[in-house]
């Protein structure tokens, strides 16, 4: 009898499930300027692509792409680089490339976009990214001792202020797992930055990359690493994240996103 009352009750609660579609408020879509310009150590750096899109309501799986805008970015030696949209028969890439970028470190670029009448516009200086000294392989890690991790060193820039990026990238993971470090406590020593994943196994590879990045882009990485991981048990309820570009003509209609530059040292090891 007691199974049969069990099994009404399974019953009863999945036959009364029903489905719940929320009504969300959207807003009027903006302008997303994905441009990360990244100086490959040991490579030219010449070939350089900036993605524009709009944002779109929360249940929507397609990100529209902007075609028809203008991109360039100039450096204060006055020379400009022209990022022409690739254009595809089928539909609008979003993807804007130049083919003649001169990266120097030090020096201060400024990034521009014009579309719809209106002017988008950030500023920011390349800077330099440490070499990895070394990777060290874990065998110890997680509650039970057991789970595998590697430690990428690199050592910091002496008597400066730096700050830098880690990303980690694995076939397994559909997102790479981003740290943010600042030099406080490392000035002119090692940096280690350390991941770990459950999933990792003898013969998985892992693409690592370390990026230099500005006090500001630090800022805005961690709040947005914090915002996507749910900032632990005391974490602040997610907001959105304002980056460094301006609408030059109308500021209530900036766009989202954020113009950088800099060294990337990257690396792929594999689990022994």
């Amino acid at each position: 009898m007691k199974k049969l009352i069990l099994l009404l009750s399974v019953f009863f609660f999945i036959s009364c499930e029903d489905v719940i579609d929320v009504d969300l408020d959207t807003e009027a879509p903006r302008l997303v300027i994905d441009a990360n310009i990244n100086w490959e150590k040991g490579t030219s750096g010449n070939i350089q692509t900036i993605n524009l899109s709009t944002s779109t309501g929360y249940y929507q799986d397609i990100i529209p792409k902007v075609t028809g805008a203008s991109v360039f970015i100039t450096n204060s030696s006055n020379m400009t680089f022209t990022f022409l949209e690739e254009m595809s028969p089928t539909s609008n890439s979003g993807r804007y490339t130049c083919n003649d970028f001169v990266p120097i470190i030090g020096e201060t670029y400024t990034l521009t976009v014009i579309y719809e009448e209106q002017t988008y516009s950030a500023t920011e200086m390349l800077l330099a990214t440490p070499e990895i000294t070394d990777i060290e392989q874990r065998n110890d890690l997680g509650l039970n001792n057991d789970q595998i991790g590697i430690k990428v060193n690199f050592n910091d820039f002496p008597l400066q202020e730096n700050f830098f990026l880690s990303r980690f990238e694995t076939t397994f993971s559909p997102f790479p797992e981003f740290q943010t470090w600042n030099d406080e406590a490392f000035e002119g020593n090692k940096i280690s930055a350390l991941y770990s994943n459950e999933d990792l196994e003898v013969g998985s590879n892992i693409d690592i990359s370390i990026f230099g990045i500005s006090r500001s882009y630090y800022t805005y990485m961690s709040i947005l690493i914090a915002n996507a991981t749910g900032g632990g048990p005391f974490g602040l309820p997610p907001v959105r994240i304002k980056g460094n570009i301006k609408n030059e003509i109308n500021p209530d209609n900036y766009a989202l996103g954020y113009f950088r530059l800099g060294e990337i040292e990257n690396r792929t090891y594999t689990v022994q």
